[in-house]
Formats: C-alpha cells, structure tokens, sequence
C-alpha cells in the first residue's frame, strides 16, 4: 500500500505542466526565462530506499536545448547521497520541453534546476 500512494502521488505531479527557470545569453547578458515542461514523468522509487523507509530529495541542474531535450544533467544537490540520484538522472532524460524561443529563434536555455522529492506516505 505505501508503494501504490508514492506511485500516485508521483503520477499526480507527472500530469500537471510546470515551468522551470532558466537564462538564456543574448549580447553577451545572461537572461532569465522560465522554459514550460510538456512532458516530466517522476522519478521511481528506488526498491533500496522503500525497503529502509529513506526519504530525501535530489536537486538537478542542466541545459534545455533549441529541441526541448534536456543536456548535461547532473546533481548540484541531495541530502542522501547514494540513495536517489541514479533513479532521479534515469529521469530526468526523459524530460521535454517546450523550445525556448527568442526573436523567432529556438534557443538553448542553460541552467534549469529541478527538485526531486522523496516522501513516503502511510
């Protein structure tokens, strides 16, 4: 039961579009601009971490790309070291967005964050 409200809980957040902040470089000034996910599946919970009842979070930070892939992810941020990461980087691949554009021209849009939360619920 604790494994199906974490799986609902992270399908809940799957389903609502978001925006992330992010800066783009025009005439050598850094922009911010907020890149609007379309889609962002969550992160599993990883079976290590269910069975010892951890929870935590994982802050990431990568590039958005003219297409609305995610580039270059990496951890910036977790307060579990070892437990969280590699299900949160699977993810985090998975990721698109909506292209960024700026005078008609799609762009990369460079340090994006996203935070991961763990939580169980009873």
């Amino acid at each position: 039961m604790r494994s199906l409200s974490v799986l609902i809980l992270f399908l809940a957040f799957a389903a609502f579009p978001a925006s992330d902040e992010g800066s783009i470089e025009v005439s050598g000034e850094s922009i911010e601009v907020m890149v609007e996910r379309i889609y962002s599946p969550g992160a599993d919970y990883p079976r290590s971490a269910l069975r010892k009842g951890t929870e935590g979070f994982v802050v990431v930070e990568f590039d958005v790309s003219p297409d609305g892939e995610v580039v270059d992810p990496y951890v910036v941020d977790t307060d579990q070291p070892g437990s969280f990461e590699r299900s949160v980087m699977r993810t985090i691949r998975r990721w698109a967005y909506e292209p960024y554009v700026h005078n008609g021209v799609p762009v990369t849009v460079n340090d994006v964050k996203a935070r991961f939360t763990f939580k169980l619920t009873n």
